[in-house]
């Protein structure tokens, strides 16, 4: 019993004693900023009481003050902020990002792309790039067509070489179909002046019978292109003096070379 009493008296001792020269809890723990502010082993403590513990900071601000702007408070710690800038201050963002809130970041979003971009330009894999000129042929002046996101000359067609079997003038069926289609794409060009039909011929034969052989093939394919309506035509042969394949050994190779060429005059 009185080992009690003397514990009470000790206790209700202590609270006089604090409420008269004030008590406090010892750091780094708090209940208040000015629980932070005090000295100890000989270092000067400057922090903020953030939840019941003394820490760097609790808000931006503590941090900007006691730094510079490009430090945030974190968990009651001051941080360098990652990717931090200023353009104001001359610290800008590599190319290709921009400075939002003092941080780099990504050039454009597609929902805010009107901001992020100049006029005429999308927002593209978070790029600002230049507005397309067209999607599709729609989207051209007529008589152009859409390449590669630009408004361009359609291409000009160019006619196809027609073959021909050994030894032979006659117009085969895969050539008749290739004159033909010669025929359309020459039609479609408002370039074109005229056209000549130039014969060949493989190595086998002697120059004499070659030239002879390539003049018919010429005058055969010029006078289908003459039957389609193509004005302005002339024929000629080069015998076997310019051959695709030089030195053809294989069927293949001499199929090549036994050809009519269509060149057209602008």
């Amino acid at each position: 019993m009185v080992k009690s009493r003397s514990f009470l008296t000790a206790v209700f001792a202590g609270f006089v004693v604090c409420m008269t020269y004030g008590c406090g809890p010892t750091y780094p723990e708090c209940y208040e900023d000015n629980d932070c502010t005090t000295e100890n082993n000989k270092k000067t403590y400057n922090e903020y009481c953030l939840n019941a513990k003394c820490a760097e900071c609790r808000n931006d601000e503590h941090c900007s003050s006691k730094k510079d702007e490009s430090y945030i408070c974190n968990s009651g710690n001051c941080q360098h902020i990652n990717g931090y800038c200023n353009p104001e201050a001359g610290i800008n963002c590599p190319a290709g990002q921009k400075c939002r809130d003092r941080r780099c970041g990504p050039e454009c979003y597609p929902e805010s792309v009107a901001e992020d971009c100049p006029e005429n330009y999308i927002c593209e894999n978070n790029r600002c790039v230049p507005k397309p000129e067209c999607l599709t042929d729609e989207d051209c002046p007529d008589g152009k067509i859409c390449k590669n996101q630009h408004c361009v000359e359609p291409p000009v067609c160019q006619p196809r070489v027609a073959y021909f079997d050994f030894d032979e003038a006659t117009i085969r069926s895969d050539a008749k179909t290739t004159i033909e289609e010669n025929a359309e794409c020459l039609k479609s060009r408002e370039d074109v002046k005229s056209v000549q039909v130039v014969g060949h011929c493989d190595e086998r034969g002697t120059e004499e019978y070659n030239m002879a052989l390539g003049k018919r093939r010429a005058d055969a394919a010029k006078n289908v292109l003459s039957r389609l309506g193509i004005k302005g035509l002339s024929a000629k042969s080069r015998g076997a003096m310019d051959p695709v394949v030089s030195g053809a050994s294989s069927e293949s190779d001499h199929q090549r070379n036994r050809r009519a060429e269509f060149l057209v005059n602008q």
